[in-house]
């Protein structure tokens, strides 16, 4: 009973560490909560950078998919690792433990085959402004409900507001565009078909990642050791992007050969290299708000990317702006307010 007391008596001790915790940035201290949340808010437009240079990469008819995908997780491998290797040099770079590692491994899996892969097929499929709001609200389902059930994390009534307006925002943004080509639709129903069995695939991969980084990186007694290392960010970003190009470039090598690496035309290695240095930037702060926040919470401010992505579709594709972008970009507003009050 005394034993059960004092387990108590750690585990409260721990929760309230951890409210107490934060940082102090420009002479103020700022809570975890706080930091997790504009953290997962700066990672949101770095991603939809990245995925506007990867939906321009798929006009080129030539250039294969993988190919895209290799050089934009390539360049997080090739600035990230070697800064690990000199701080393992100078005996300055801990490792966690064997579990962690799995954890991040699998979660590389489950978003660069799983995911990344079938999304940047559906961009080919049914287009960008209609495969990034069907994606989000997929995983936003995905993901409340594997943290609820794997990490016991709960869903308030906030939170469940906030992800009903959510799905109700990307539906109307999804619909919006969709609305003028019913005809040519109509007439494609095999590819249609295909983009969606691929947007199910990738909310599919995108939610067990962030549920997964999520376990590796708060978790530090997976292997009954309370005093393990907490998880280097810099190691979630290599692992998770080395297992993509890995991936990737077995894929690109088996299908095209060697020659496939460097046969695409410049323009596509600048868009390629665009798409990778805002993947990195967006993947630093989105790991530093998982660590910090609930994975549904991240997940429910990523989708915030709907504003910047239809705002690029309407610039730079001529997509329709009409009054259910309208409605639905203001759903995302407040989406992603209630997400921030939520607990």
């Amino acid at each position: 009973m005394s034993e059960t007391r004092e387990e108590t008596k750690g585990t409260a001790a721990s929760e309230a560490a951890q409210k107490t915790g934060g940082a102090v940035i420009f002479g103020r201290r700022w809570s975890d909560e706080t930091i997790g949340f504009a953290s997962a808010l700066i990672s949101a437009p770095c991603y939809s950078v990245s995925l506007f240079f990867m939906r321009s990469l798929t006009e080129y008819a030539d250039v294969s998919s993988d190919w895209s995908l290799v050089i934009k997780e390539m360049t997080t491998v090739v600035c990230i690792a070697p800064f690990i290797l000199i701080q393992y040099l100078r005996g300055r770079y801990r490792f966690p433990t064997a579990t962690v590692v799995a954890l991040l491994l699998g979660a590389g899996f489950m978003c660069q085959f799983v995911g990344a892969r079938p999304h940047f097929w559906s961009y080919a499929a049914i287009g960008l402004a209609l495969s990034t709001p069907l994606v989000q609200a997929l995983q936003l389902i995905g993901t409340s409900a594997i943290g609820a059930f794997w990490l016991k994390e709960k869903v308030t009534k906030t939170k469940a507001a906030a992800i009903l307006t959510l799905i109700t925002a990307v539906a109307l943004l999804g619909l919006s565009q969709a609305g003028d080509g019913t005809g040519e639709i109509a007439g494609r129903q095999m590819r249609i078909g295909f983009g969606l069995f691929c947007v199910f695939c990738a909310a599919f991969g995108y939610s067990s990642q962030m549920t997964m980084m999520r376990k590796a990186l708060r978790d530090r007694t997976l292997d009954g050791n309370p005093d393990a290392v907490r998880t280097p960010t810099t190691l979630a970003m290599v692992t998770v992007t080395g297992v993509g190009a890995l991936i990737f470039a077995t894929c690109l090598a088996l299908d095209r050969g060697v020659g496939a690496f460097v046969a695409p035309p410049a323009a596509c290695w600048g868009l390629a290299l665009g798409a990778g240095i805002a993947n990195m930037i967006g993947f630093y702060f989105q790991i530093e708000g998982v660590r910090r926040i609930y994975a549904s919470k991240s997940t429910l401010v990523a989708a915030s990317q709907t504003i910047v992505l239809s705002a690029l579709g309407i610039a730079f594709f001529g997509e329709p702006l009409n009054a259910a972008v309208v409605a639905g970009l203001t759903l995302v507003a407040v989406g992603v307010g209630l997400a921030g009050f939520s607990k």
